[in-house]
């Protein structure tokens, strides 16, 4: 069946813990017009990463219906991630996972999940949504086929470089790491370079030059 005129890609971008997509909204203008850019708000209320990925659902099934592209930050990284072995297992097309400031999630602690304990105090929606984070447990399952980008902050206190290049153990493709000036919060201290960065990655996957 010939798709429809449109995106070729989709790129579905989650936040950090108790935080928005809209921020994402910017990537729009920044990435080429092939890559559709959908960020997506998980609904405040959930008890678990499932029942997350339940909510989301008809989201995400309104927007597969192409190659699509996993980005999420902090928390958001494992939500994108549990999110691409559903994809994997509907033999849906997964062309890249991308993540940030998060450790591999089989080395995720309480302190990596969310993004700081700051945070807790703003609002009761924070609260439970680092509550949340703070209760994902990690289960093994077979490794992803699709290339993972990963980033890191150089003076992140709560994710270590290593922890960082463990994501290798969850996909038989390959990996690109990089580690920028900054701290956890990436997007607003270097999003223009995670963006262009993702960008030469999905360039790579084309088989484009960039």
């Amino acid at each position: 069946m010939r798709l429809p005129e449109g995106p070729s890609l989709r790129l579905l971008c989650f936040p950090p813990a108790g935080g928005y997509a809209a921020p994402y909204r910017a990537w729009c203008a920044m990435l080429p017009p092939e890559v559709a850019v959908h960020p997506m708000d998980p609904p405040d209320g959930c008890d678990d990463v499932d029942t997350v990925l339940a909510a989301l659902e008809p989201s995400v099934a309104a927007v597969t219906d192409r190659p699509t592209v996993l980005f999420g930050h902090s928390f958001g990284a494992l939500i994108a991630y549990e999110l691409a072995h559903r994809l994997r297992d509907r033999r849906l097309p997964l062309v890249r996972l991308a993540v940030s400031a998060s450790a591999a999630p089989h080395l995720v602690s309480p302190v990596t999940a969310g993004t700081g304990t700051a945070a807790r105090a703003e609002s009761a929606r924070v609260t439970a949504w680092f509550e949340l984070a703070d209760g994902y447990r990690y289960r093994s399952r077979p490794p992803l086929d699709c290339p993972i980008s990963v980033f890191g902050g150089l003076h992140d206190p709560t994710v270590a470089r290593n922890e960082l290049a463990a994501w290798q153990e969850h996909t038989v493709g390959a990996v690109r790491l990089r580690v920028l000036p900054g701290s956890h919060d990436l997007l607003r201290e270097g999003g223009a370079y995670v963006v262009r960065a993702l960008e030469r990655d999905l360039a790579d996957d084309a088989g484009q030059d960039t």
